[in-house]
């Protein structure tokens, strides 16, 4: 087994192949096209290998057979096809393209693909779309997305998601397609703001159950982070300058302040990338008083690096990326003194990753993944008069928690024809972690699973694809098999249906599971007889394209879904000792809804419009007063993107309306009750400028609508007795400037 494993890491050869070179030119300007991916394909369609052209718009593939297919792939451009015959240069000129039709995507496939070809519907957010809101943090980017939500915690820095209604602790984050680990473990409430932004690629979105290839945690969906990696044949980098401020706030020690330098190289089948950014966000006072804030300060060093070996047949390269964080949190004086809290965390992620082009018909992919977390909690006491600061005595007031993780997963795609492709799996987890209140020593879990599935095309307009995951957990009864299935049907050359159910499942959390915490005013422990959450889920969505004329494209797409989750797992008293709580499988949950998106592309505008209409029910509404089943919140969006070619300057402008959220929470009496959280607005202003080809300027508003908290209400228009008053949502409008230089 080892020996096979360093085969396919690290001891595969190279072949002597022959050159294709490839020029893109722009057909209406004639200009080369850099940053265009171009796909060689054998006759019978499967791909060789892939490029992406330098800014004189060149490539150079090497493939050792003919005859081949190049094929081109640009968000401003149509596809391009050309036959190649023989070894030589080749010059192509692709048409136009206003608007990102046909995303190449690598989430849950067999083989990167475009999104219009793929079963599962892919949400992709380009770089472009990532740079154009000037975002330092993941948050900013998805903050006006359909379906996506957040919730603040002030208290412990972080900021978590939610998807169809479910919440993170139900969607996997993925770097890569590796899992993250959290404070609370892999895949459970991951903090997305702990991600560089500055080094992704492009993120994938996939909604609806993705058990069966990612596992445990996939149960509303899968956010892939995608990394850069260097271009061919040449040197690349990136430094960067961002400042903005926070509300009202804005200095050496305030505001935002957020540094970055990338440096990549490429040649031949070798290739590097280190990137090292500083993000300073200074906190924010709001309504706090004296010495606290209402947003703690934080500091984060994100670091990485990336190094391989690419050629026709395999790309094998190991990744580390490194986070450290540090969130302040000043308390008020008692007397003379202070409790000061500093949240330490420092987390390491190794990846070595390999994919091998066994044959033409056959293609293996690993993923061989460990990572190290650590979060410290540090109390001192702060002297009013002297400013001496101490350690405090308490023990109760330090803590370390610690997580680690090993991932070990690979699949093999085979296609047996054009018309059936399989694809076997393994994914292997094994996790511990200690501290952090849990029960002493260290509480491990190991998950060990199997997986196939199939791509079956019977013809032209029908494919859809099965599979199922088999799985043994060392903690917990995990379910034996999870199915599921997904199907595309093209309707239309303009039309396709894309229809999935899918049996998910979350695993319980190391927390969740050996929690321990009793001091003065907590009894608290966890539940090691925990069954897995478990779900069915239906998604469909409809999606549709058109030419109107020459310079205007319209696209739609409806989605619908439907989740019911079994064994939710919530708070609750244990049996037998109701002075204790812990974690019990006590609630049913059920969501659904749909989205509407669209977009215009006229010459140089394009725009957005969304609507979006969620419902959410659990099992306490059987004993409140709730109107329905479900309680429905509503939640539109927009977008509007101009460029000014002549000057090379575009102005982006996002919007989101997040409705009125009905919820239940306990009154004073330990009643059920109906409340709701208001609804706000949300948008982003952002003007970008090229400037001598090398540098890029963006500045801009963020947060227009100066949104801090929201108010939660108890149904007939009182305050909400759980829950609190209010909920943060923002720190007020800021205003943002982004200086980068490109080379």
């Amino acid at each position: 087994m080892i020996r096979f494993l360093v085969f396919l890491f690290l001891l595969i050869p190279i072949f002597l192949t022959a050159q294709v070179q490839v020029l893109l030119r722009d057909k209406s300007t004639g200009q080369s096209i850099e940053g265009a991916v171009v796909y060689a394909l054998s006759p019978q369609g499967y791909t060789l290998t892939q490029i992406v052209t330098n800014e004189m718009g060149k490539g150079t593939i090497l493939v050792s057979s003919y005859p081949l297919t190049l094929s081109t792939s640009h968000i401003g451009y149509e596809t391009a096809n050309a036959e190649i015959v023989v070894p030589g240069e080749y010059s192509l000129e692709l048409e136009p393209n206003l608007t990102q039709l046909d995303e190449v995507v690598v989430t849950g496939q067999f083989e990167p693909q475009s999104a219009s070809r793929s079963v599962y519907r892919v949400r992709t957010i380009s770089m472009e779309r990532i740079q154009s809101v000037g975002s330092t943090r993941l948050q900013d980017v998805l903050n006006t997305e359909l379906n996506i939500r957040f919730s603040q915690d002030l208290a412990l820095g972080g900021s978590n998601l939610s998807l169809q209604g479910l919440s993170g602790q139900n969607v996997k984050i993925l770097i890569d397609g590796v899992p993250m680990v959290g404070r609370q473990g892999t895949g459970n409430e991951i903090n997305i703001n702990q991600v560089n932004v500055n080094t992704i690629e492009r993120i994938e979105i996939v909604e609806g159950p993705m058990a069966v290839i990612y596992g445990a945690d996939a149960l509303a969906g899968v956010i892939n982070i995608i990394t850069k990696k260097p271009e061919e044949g040449k040197w690349s980098g990136q430094v960067k300058l961002h400042e903005e401020t926070v509300g009202d706030e804005f200095g050496f020690k305030q505001g935002i302040h957020n540094e970055s330098v990338s440096l990549g190289y490429r040649k031949k089948s070798f290739y590097t990338r280190v990137d090292v950014t500083r993000n300073y966000f200074g906190g924010w006072q709001g309504d706090a008083e004296d010495r606290d804030k209402e947003w703690h300060p934080k500091n984060q060093w994100m670091a990485s690096g990336l190094a391989g070996i690419k050629t026709n047949r395999y790309d094998v390269y190991y990744r580390l990326d490194y986070l450290y964080e540090n969130i302040y949190n000043p308390g008020l004086f008692s007397g003379i003194e202070a409790l000061d809290q500093n949240y330490f965390t420092n987390r390491f992620m190794h990846q070595l990753q390999a994919n091998y082009a066994v044959s033409e018909r056959m293609n293996y992919t690993g993923a061989l993944s460990f990572s190290d977390y650590k979060r410290e909690i540090q109390t001192v006491t702060v002297n009013k008069n002297t400013g001496d600061v101490r350690l405090a005595l308490d023990p109760s007031l330090q803590d370390l928690t610690q997580f680690k993780g090993l991932t070990f997963r690979g699949t093999l795609s085979y296609k047996m024809s054009d018309a059936i492709s399989i694809q076997p799996g393994y994914d292997f987890n094994v996790e511990s972690g200690s501290g952090g209140r849990l029960t002493e020593g260290i509480s491990s879990i190991g998950d060990y699973a199997v997986f196939v599935s199939a791509e079956i095309k019977p013809n032209t307009w029908l494919s859809f694809r099965p599979g199922v995951r088999m799985v043994k957990n060392t903690a917990y009864d995990a379910p034996p098999f999870i199915p599921s299935i997904n199907a595309k049907i093209q309707l239309t050359e303009k039309h396709d249906l894309r229809v999935s159910y899918g049996r998910g499942f979350r695993a319980p959390s190391i927390r969740e599971l050996y929690f321990y915490f009793f001091d003065a005013s907590h009894a608290i422990e966890g539940n090691p007889d925990l069954q897995a959450e478990l779900s069915h889920s239906f998604n469909a969505s409809w999606n549709a394209k058109w030419l109107v004329k020459q310079d205007l494209k319209f696209t739609t797409v409806l989605t619908g879904f439907y989740n019911t989750v079994e064994n939710m797992i919530g708070f609750g008293v244990k049996p037998g000792n109701a002075n204790i709580t812990t974690y019990l499988n006590i609630d049913e949950f059920k969501s659904t809804g749909f989205t509407w998106l669209n977009t215009v592309a006229y010459k140089k505008l394009e725009l957005g419009a969304g609507l979006g209409y969620t419902g959410r029910y659990n099992q306490l509404i059987e004993t409140s007063e709730a109107p329905a089943d479900f309680l429905w919140s509503p939640e539109i969006n927009g977008s509007a993107t101009y460029t000014f070619t002549t000057i090379g300057a575009s102005v982006s402008l996002y919007y989101k309306y997040t409705g009125r959220t009905p919820f239940l929470a306990t009154d004073v009496t330990g009643l059920i009750e109906l409340n709701e959280t208001e609804g706000f607005h949300w948008a982003d202003l952002s003007v970008q400028k090229s400037l001598y080809k090398k540098f890029n300027v963006s500045t801009g508003v963020r947060n227009l609508f100066d949104v801090t908290r929201i108010n939660n209400m108890a149904a007939n228009g009182g305050p909400v007795h759980g829950g609190g008053l209010t909920r943060p949502v923002g720190y007020g409008r800021s205003y943002f400037i982004s200086l980068s230089y490109n080379f």
